[in-house]
């Protein structure tokens, strides 16, 4: 019988915010993985329950139960118990988490298993969960690989659901030990944001993934932005790429571009959407303009026919207003003009017209954000369709 969580006092919703981050990690070590043939062989063992275990208090859900919440909200009286211990924001996070999925490139996939930075980071993963055997590694490796090869792509619920046991015994207090050493997020919010994306793991292995998927092969339309195109995922049709990155600016936008271009990959149409977190880091008129033209030019290295320029995204005016979540209102409509200046400069497109709905009076309409600076359901379907226009009906490209 599952023992009743601590109380409140105890702080468990700052915890379990921590397993919450390690669920997103772990459904974003997709890019770490391969196929492990000897447990795709055998998929009919799958975890039926979660089980947070911290100190001598435990937990379980079940995996029905978060699938349900997941899809429809709606919340088990299993599920509400565990629930009680997360603030409104955070469950709104694990609701929005349970959402994700994602299509990836297996052959790629399987490359990368043989990084040595994959390989450290699955057994760091793998301290975090309690098994009486030592196949925690490769546990993981094979939920995931089932779970990216499920039809709806790899989520939190693919991962459980084709985890190898009846049940996935999280360690929060190893759980969070693992997080801090892996440096993968950040620990402070109150610094002042800034671009140093380039410099950490989880980039640099996201950046790794898409070379290994995207090297030698040819495009009709490659997106390169940050979260708020990340959030479409591969879903502008084939013979597309999205190259999207949270946190992007043109700062790594350029960085990106440097170690993408020499693999050879080819881009007919490049749309580059990126500017908001520009505003946000408080990057310079004159570094702004330098770094997008930059861009451009290592955009045309890929053999970009035609080159198109987004405006940057406006948040809500209520997210504007704190600067731990988006830039001023003000300053984003200066670094829209700035992208004007750059695409007379360059000769090339701003397309704005397609985007325009999204917004009211240059601020995100408040019914089409999930958190005031990024998209819900119906503003991403608004932004995509904005693309597809762009792209116009994507040719799929033979790759030699």
């Amino acid at each position: 019988m599952s023992r009743e969580l601590p109380p409140r006092s105890l702080k468990l919703s700052t915890v379990i915010n921590y397993f919450y981050r390690l669920l997103l990690s772990l459904s974003g070590c997709v890019v770490f993985l391969a196929v492990d043939s000897v447990l795709a062989s055998s998929p009919s063992v799958a975890a039926e329950k979660i089980v947070i275990r911290y100190g001598l208090f435990e937990q379980s859900v079940p995996v029905a139960d978060l699938r349900k919440y997941g899809e429809t909200k709606q919340v088990s009286s299993n599920l509400q118990s565990f629930l009680h211990h997360l603030s409104p924001k955070q469950q709104k996070m694990l609701q929005e988490a349970l959402q994700v999925k994602m299509s990836l490139d297996i052959v790629a996939l399987d490359k990368f298993l043989d990084t040595v930075h994959v390989k450290q980071l699955l057994f760091g993963v793998s301290q975090g969960l309690a098994r009486q055997d030592k196949a925690g590694v490769q546990a993981l490796r094979g939920a995931v690989i089932l779970g990216a090869k499920s039809k709806e792509g790899l989520g939190i619920i693919s991962f459980l659901e084709a985890y190898p046991s009846e049940r996935l015994v999280v360690d929060l207090p190893a759980s969070l030990e693992v997080l801090r050493r892996s440096k993968l997020y950040s620990s402070s919010s109150n610094e002042r944001p800034q671009d140093n994306l380039s410099a950490t793991p989880i980039w640099q292995l996201e950046l790794q993934y898409q070379i290994l998927a995207t090297s030698g092969k040819q495009y009709s339309g490659c997106l390169f932005g940050d979260s708020v195109s990340a959030e479409l995922g591969n879903t502008l049709g084939d013979g597309t790429f999205n190259f999207a990155l949270n946190g992007l600016s043109t700062i790594s936008l350029v960085e990106q571009l440097k170690l993408l271009v020499p693999t050879n990959v080819k881009c007919q149409k490049t749309i580059i959407a990126i500017g908001g977190n520009d505003a946000w880091y408080g990057i310079s008129n004159e570094m702004f303009i330098s770094k997008l033209q930059e861009a451009i030019a290592l955009a045309r290295k890929t053999g970009s026919q035609e080159i198109f320029l987004l405006p940057a995204f406006y948040s809500t005016v209520a997210a504007s207003l704190d600067p731990t979540v988006a830039a001023p209102l003000s300053r984003v409509a200066e670094i829209n003009a700035l992208i004007n200046q750059v695409a007379t400069t360059e000769k090339v497109l701003v397309e704005s017209e397609g985007v325009q709905p999204l917004y009211e009076k240059n601020a995100l309409k408040n019914n089409l954000t999930r958190d005031g600076d990024h998209l819900n359901p119906e503003g991403i379907n608004i932004y995509r369709q904005a693309l597809l226009k762009i792209l116009g009906t994507p040719k799929i490209i033979r790759n030699s």
